[in-house]
């Protein structure tokens, strides 16, 4: 938007967030933020944003409708002419996590791999919704998470001598699996070796990995503490899964609330315990290695996972609040005082992590109040004041 261009006074969208029951879910930490009775169940993610697998719901003059649907009668004024020119949709996802438990050993397709897998399944007549389907959209998913509480994670290969020296340590696996050599070939190599192993095989050796650590309770936050709560988490009478092997390969990343990882195409990672933020580009897409009773399908994985590349580092945001990252699809800033006048140059998600937030839009009456868990959607040009809580979250597009 160039100043020659009177703001847009548009009225912010306040949007009810979709909320994803799984079974990682910790069942008090989202319903407290947004306010809700704890039912039991446990709350893994809350979803606020536009994609079709669980669009979030907006309140209009007109009735509820999804953001999705709003988008698609109102989108050139809501999203701006370059945003839905260039997407056609609002480009990123927005979601409340909290893991109680480990998630899958995950790795996302780029975006070449993600047009072409989605097409190829679409060829195939598999169903969006089939357990078996690898591609629910043709869009890449990039995506930071920030954490809001004390976070766990594996992300990215620790270098191969240390790769070596963890399997060492598990020497109930370590003959069935190739020694590394000096490349991320190698690797490769060990990684299709592992998943071409016939059960029979493999679930015994983790048998007998896992009683021996059991044994001896380890030590808090080491790899094999991890690897009991992961194969504890799947439930009592399931085999040994074969992700357990990620435990040993991937680096342990513990975040401090406020810092983040951003995660590429190809990084295996998973979400082992904690409370974040995650932000990506509107994808669902998902292919899965293991520690998980879902589908897995091993040879896409290996497509897709790069082996190569150094583990993801933790981030902090700069002297603005902002995240630095290469996606194009989305920008995340936390705001934590008053903030002056300024202008939307994208479509913009207004998120209350805490104490709330007031936003007064230019020309407009209606000044809509966030309480914590809240969110609304600001259009593409809208210039606002936003009176900003301890924990408030701005998300929009990089143009």
């Amino acid at each position: 938007m160039t100043s020659a261009q009177p703001p847009v006074k548009i009225a912010p969208l306040k949007l009810e967030p979709r909320i994803q029951h799984y079974a990682w879910g910790d069942p008090a930490f989202i319903p407290d933020l947004l306010g809700r009775p704890r039912d039991g169940r446990p709350w893994a993610e809350a979803w606020y944003g536009a994609h079709p697998s669980a669009p979030s719901i907006v309140h209009t003059p007109t009735g509820p409708e999804s953001l999705d649907g709003h988008i698609a009668t109102d989108g050139m004024r809501l999203l701006g002419g370059e945003v839905s020119r260039t997407y056609g949709t609002l480009p990123y996802l927005v979601k409340l996590l909290a893991a109680a438990h480990p998630l899958s050993i995950q790795v996302h397709p780029d975006a070449a791999q993600a047009r072409a897998g989605f097409d190829h399944e679409q060829a195939a007549g598999i169903a969006l919704d089939a357990p078996h389907r690898n591609y629910r959209d043709p869009h890449h998913k990039p995506e930071l998470i920030v954490a809001l509480t004390p976070f766990h994670a594996l992300c990215g290969f620790r270098p191969l001598p240390v790769i070596e020296a963890m399997l060492d340590r598990a020497g109930e696996i370590r003959d069935l699996l190739p020694r590394l050599g000096g490349g991320g070939e190698d690797l490769s190599n060990l990684l299709a070796a592992w998943f071409e192993l016939p059960d029979r095989r493999v679930r015994p050796a983790l048998s007998r990995l896992l009683q021996r650590i059991a044994a001896t309770p380890p030590a808090l936050l080491t790899p094999e503490f991890w690897m009991l709560k992961a194969q504890q988490a799947l439930g009592s009478g399931a085999p040994p899964d074969r992700g357990l092997l990620f435990l040993f390969l991937l680096e342990l990343r513990q975040l401090q609330p406020g810092q983040a990882l951003f995660l590429e195409a190809g990084v295996p990672h998973a979400y082992l315990q904690g409370a974040g933020l995650e932000i990506m580009a509107a994808s669902d897409n998902v292919l899965r290695a293991g520690l998980t009773p879902k589908h897995v399908d091993a040879e896409a994985v290996l497509q897709v996972i790069r082996t190569g590349n150094p583990a993801p580092e933790v981030i902090e945001a700069d002297a603005s609040g902002a995240y630095v990252t290469p996606a194009k699809e989305f920008e995340v800033q936390r705001l934590t005082a008053i903030e002056s006048m300024r202008t939307a140059v994208s479509p913009e998600l207004i998120l209350a992590c805490a104490d709330g937030a007031t936003i007064q839009v230019e020309g407009v009456d209606l000044h809509p109040t966030l309480a914590s868990g809240e969110a609304c959607l600001m259009a593409s040009g809208t210039r606002y004041r936003l009176v900003a809580g301890k924990s408030v979250w701005r998300i929009g597009v990089p143009l």
